[in-house]
């Protein structure tokens, strides 16, 4: 195939599930994983990036339990260390990516277990930084989005550790493999980053670009995460809002699918999307916070679709540990939104503060 090649196949070309099989590929598949999504019984937390809170809610009733503001502006995406024991919320800044005219430059460590501030982490010069994951070292991988660095950050010693320059523009989300062998930086101007954590290097920039745009910075991207086997990574395009399948061993890209019933948009209008497995693998959730539309889509074959209504400017979910649902949270809409996986359909609505971009139960 062209892509094999290291060129962007046409749209809906696509690579079939014995295709990828006789290439070595393990099919989206039923492999448990615990990666970039966490799940557990003792709680839930949740970033109000409208309201700036942290908010904490019954894992079962998905009431509000408890919060408090975030000290500065302005609270937005998370991460959960490996222990279960913090959470990490970068402070971005007043403004959004490309308008953000007041930008911060701390991270939150929020103590999960008394459920209240325990420390900041100053990033001195590195402004904006947004996604972000916590490896098993301790450490925490940063993207601050001004600069447009990787970071590595030491939480116990409270410091920058080392910063990358990242060679795509607009680095703004950011997905771990399982076996924590590379970071992929999701760029809103760019290319997708490759990043060799044990070699410490970029090693690849897959290429996000339309159709018919051979070269230049590209179109960009935002939600990534990869697969539960983590030989494959999906990350949705900002063009089309297309489903980009990477083969993360030669980090080139083998197939594309597109989002069913996904409205277009433009670049006057935030495209922000984003995406996440669900725990036992089953299945792909996709947001659109443009089309008031999520996707409950089957892993085995990512063209197998359900989009499913929820209340407007839907960005992230999080799964309950029961299986069965995932919550998606509306940040223009101060709602959190169960959908039923196995139906799929929207089975429930609570509140959910001013407006919540991201959430995890732990």
């Amino acid at each position: 195939m062209a892509s094999e090649r290291g060129q962007t196949p046409r749209a809906n070309a696509g690579v079939s599930a014995a295709a990828s099989e006789a290439r070595g590929l393990t099919p989206f598949a039923l492999i448990a994983y615990a990666g970039n999504n966490v799940t557990g019984t003792s709680g839930v937390i949740a970033i109000d990036k409208v309201g700036n809170h942290i908010r904490f809610y019954d894992p079962e009733t998905l009431r509000e339990i408890k919060s408090f503001a975030a000290p500065e502006s302005a609270a937005h995406e998370l991460a959960i260390s490996h222990d279960r024991g913090h959470a990490f919320v970068p402070l971005y800044g007043d403004g959004i990516y490309g308008n953000n005219k007041t930008p911060n430059n701390k991270i939150l460590v929020i103590d999960l277990r008394a459920q209240a501030l325990a420390d900041i982490i100053e990033l001195g010069e590195m402004t904006a930084p947004h996604g972000l994951v916590a490896t098993s070292d301790g450490k925490l991988w940063v993207v601050a989005d001004i600069p447009n660095k990787l970071l590595v950050v030491d939480p116990a010693r409270r410091e920058v550790e080392a910063a990358y320059d990242c060679p795509s523009r607009g680095a703004h989300q950011m997905a771990l493999l399982p076996d924590e062998s590379k970071v992929y930086v999701s760029c809103k101007e760019g290319d997708l980053a490759v990043f060799d954590r044990r070699h410490r290097t970029w090693t690849a920039s897959v290429p996000m670009r339309a159709p018919g745009v051979m070269s230049g910075n590209g179109s960009g991207s935002e939600g990534v995460m990869p697969a539960p086997a983590g030989d494959r990574l999906v990350v949705i395009d900002n063009d089309r809002n297309d489903l980009r399948v990477i083969d993360t061993r030669s980090d080139t890209e083998v197939d594309r699918v597109p989002l069913v019933s996904c409205p277009p948009s433009n670049p006057k209008r935030s495209r922000l999307a984003k995406l996440m497995f669900s725990p036992d693998g089953r299945c792909l959730v996709a947001t659109s916070y443009a089309s008031a539309l999520a996707w409950v889509i089957d892993a085995a074959d990512l063209r197998r679709q359900t989009p499913v209504p929820v209340a407007k400017g839907p960005q992230g979910m999080a799964f309950p540990p029961e299986g069965k649902s995932v919550i998606v949270a509306s940040h223009d809409s101060g709602l959190l939104t169960r959908i039923d996986l196995a139906e799929p359909r929207a089975v429930a609505a609570y509140d959910g503060g001013s407006g919540i971009e991201v959430l995890a139960w732990y």
